[in-house]
Formats: structure tokens, sequence, C-alpha cells
């Protein structure tokens, strides 16, 4: 006679496990996280602009070259004016990529969208770390060299390599404001397409955008001109009512699972 022995069965937590919960809840809460660390870096990236913009020297022209000089070679502070307008603009664009982060979660359109303005944000922070390294570093250098020349020859030749690096920062300046222009106007239609935001958010981006992109072309055309401060400015008001407006539903959460 065969004896069978008859094994239990497994409970069904044993033989099949169900899905595991906790990586989705694991992403929303570093989302939740994120969100809040680029609300507050958003606010105080504005808020360091907006000083480093009072204590930067603009009584003269800046397509003046020799006067603009002059008031360069007489500040105190210069080098760290650029370095706080760095910082300010990193905060800014850990805001833009902590508002992606999710976005990019979307499908479709919105969540490519969200995609291409992380990439380009990350751009244009490069840009602006090359241009306040050429601006705050390498023009006050050649600036103090032209200044400290005995006049002929000498001072004439330390102020063509002074206008050449003011030249270099130009360039950087209208390619700076392009890849933010095209940061925002992905953001914002990402945001203006989705349903994570309110849709006003998303077409103030992109209006803000726009207005960058069409400022770029004027600043990489013709310098720091009154043409390209009749778009830039605009658009800089309109980036601020942005993150303004995003802070509040990025402080909540807003688009996290």
């Amino acid at each position: 006679m065969k004896l069978t022995v008859r094994r239990p069965a497994l409970a069904a937590t044993e033989s099949a496990p169900g899905p595991v919960a906790a990586p989705t809840s694991a992403a929303a809460a570093t989302d939740r996280a994120f969100l809040r660390i680029g609300a507050v870096a958003g606010i105080t990236g504005i808020l360091v602009q907006v000083l480093m913009e009072g204590l930067h020297p603009s009584r003269a022209a800046p397509n003046d070259s020799a006067a603009a000089f002059l008031e360069y070679a007489a500040s105190t502070r210069w080098t760290y004016v650029h370095i706080g307008q760095f910082l300010g603009t990193l905060l800014v664009v850990l805001c833009l990529l902590a508002l992606a982060r999710p976005l990019s979660r979307q499908p479709g359109y919105p969540g490519g969208l969200a995609t291409v303005g992380a990439v380009t944000a990350a751009l244009a922070a490069t840009v602006f770390a090359v241009q306040m390294a050429v601006d705050g570093v390498a023009l006050r250098q050649a600036v103090d060299t032209w200044v400290a020349a005995a006049p002929g020859p000498a001072k004439t030749s330390a102020f063509q390599v002074a206008e050449g690096v003011r030249a270099l920062e130009k360039g950087l300046s209208g390619f700076f404001h392009l890849a933010n222009g095209l940061t925002l106007v992905a953001l914002g239609l990402s945001l203006a397409l989705g349903l994570a935001y309110p849709r006003w958010l998303g077409w103030t981006a992109v209006a803000s955008g726009s207005a960058f992109l069409v400022g770029g072309v004027i600043t990489a055309r013709t310098g720091f001109s009154p043409e390209a401060g009749r778009w830039l400015t605009p658009a800089l008001v309109l980036l601020v009512v942005f993150l303004v407006g995003a802070s509040v539903p990025m402080w909540r959460g807003r688009g996290t699972a």
C-alpha cells in the first residue's frame, strides 16, 4: 500500500505575492518633498535676484562700454553681486526642475514636454553659470587692466580686450534667454495641456517664454539694447507671476500620486 502525504496548500500571500506599493508611495513622497523644496527655492531665487539687481551698478547705458566699464571698475562688490545672481538663478532652475519631475510622468505630450523642459532648464543653468564667470570675473579683470593702463597703445589694447570679453558676455546672455524661453514654453505647454495645475499658469509660462525667445534673439544681435529690454522686461514680470502662482500648488504637492 502506497502512503501519500498531502502537503497543505500555501497561503495566497506565500504562493503569489501581490504587488508591492512601497516604491510608488516612495516616489510620491519624494515628489512632494522636491515640490516643496522647489517652491521655497523659486520664491527665494526671486528675492535674491531682486536684491542683486539693486546692488548691481546700472547707471551707465550697458551698450556704452567705456562708461559702463568705468562704473564697473568703481564697484567694490562686482564679483559678489554676480555670484549672488548665479545662486538666485540656480534656485529658480531648481524650482522648474522640481515642477517638471511629476509633470514628466503624465501620459502623452504633456509628459514629453515636461521632460524637454527639464533638459533645457539644466542647459539654461549651465549657460548662465558661464555667463556669470565671464561677467563677474573675466570682465572685471579686463576692465581693471584697462583702467590701470597708461594712456597710449597699451590702454587701447586693454580696452579692445575688455570689449572682446563684453561681446562674449552678450552672446552668452542671448543664448541664456533662448534656453530659458524654451524651458518656459515647454513646461507651460505641459501645464496647459495637462490636468495637474491651473491652465492659466501654463499659458503665463508660455507667454513669458515666448518673450524670452524674442529678447534672446535681439540680445544676440544688438547686445544689451533698449530693443531687447522691451521684450525681456515683460518676460521677467510674467516669470515672477508664474513662479509665485505655481509655488502654492507646489507646496501642497499638486500633481503627485
